[in-house]
C-alpha cells in the first residue's frame, strides 16, 4: 500500500469533495471515528475489568481522551477542505464536533463505562483531600462533553454528605 504523507492526502480529499462526492468523504471520516471510539472504549473496559480501579482507571481514561483528540484534530487538518466547503453547505456537524459527540455518547455515557468513571471519581474524591491533576483532567474532559455529562458523572460520584453548593465549588476547583 503507498504511503501518503499530509500534503498528498489534503490533496485527495480535496479532489474526492470536488469531483461531488463530499458525502461519501464525510460518511468514510464518520465511521473511521466511530471505529477508533469504539476500540478505545474497548480497551478501556479491559483495563478497568483487569483491575485498574479508581486513578488507574481515570488515568487510563484520560490518555485514550489525549490520544483521540489528537487523532480526531489530524483527521479534521486532512479534511480541511471539506470542513470549508461541504461540511458548511450541508450544514453537517463539524469533525471537531462529531470527535467530541462520538466520545461521549460512544464511551462516557456508554453503559459500561458511566458506571465504572463514576465510580471511580467517588473513590478519587473521598480520597483526596483536595483536588488533585488528575480529577483536574477529568473534570476538564467532562466540561468539553458539555454540562450535562458534567453534572451526571459529579452527582453520580457525590459521596452522601455532599451539597449541591459542595458541588458546584469542587467543580470549579477543578477546572
Amino acid at each position: 500500500m503507498e504511503k501518503l504523507n499530509f500534503e498528498q492526502l489534503y490533496r485527495r480529499v480535496y479532489e474526492v469533495v470536488l469531483n461531488k462526492h463530499g458525502e461519501l468523504m464525510y460518511s468514510e471520516v464518520a465511521t473511521a471515528l466511530t471505529a477508533e471510539v469504539e476500540g478505545l472504549r474497548t480497551s478501556l473496559v479491559a483495563v478497568a475489568d483487569g483491575g485498574g480501579g479508581g486513578g488507574a482507571f481515570l488515568r487510563e481514561l484520560l490518555s485514550k481522551w489525549r490520544r483521540h483528540t489528537e487523532a480526531v484534530a489530524a483527521v479534521r487538518d486532512m479534511v480541511m477542505y471539506m470542513e470549508r466547503t461541504f461540511i458548511v453547505t450541508y450544514r453537517k456537524v463539524s469533525v471537531q464536533e462529531l470527535g467530541v459527540k462520538l466520545w461521549r455518547d460512544g464511551v462516557v455515557c456508554s453503559g459500561d463505562v458511566m458506571p465504572r468513571l463514576v465510580e471511580a471519581v467517588r473513590r478519587e474524591r473521598a480520597a483526596a483531600a483536595e483536588p488533585g491533576e488528575l480529577m483536574a483532567g477529568v473534570a476538564e474532559m467532562l466540561t468539553k462533553l458539555r454540562d450535562k455529562v458534567l453534572s451526571q458523572v459529579m452527582d453520580a460520584s457525590s459521596v452522601d454528605d455532599y451539597s449541591s453548593a459542595s458541588l458546584e465549588k469542587s467543580v470549579s476547583e477543578y477546572q
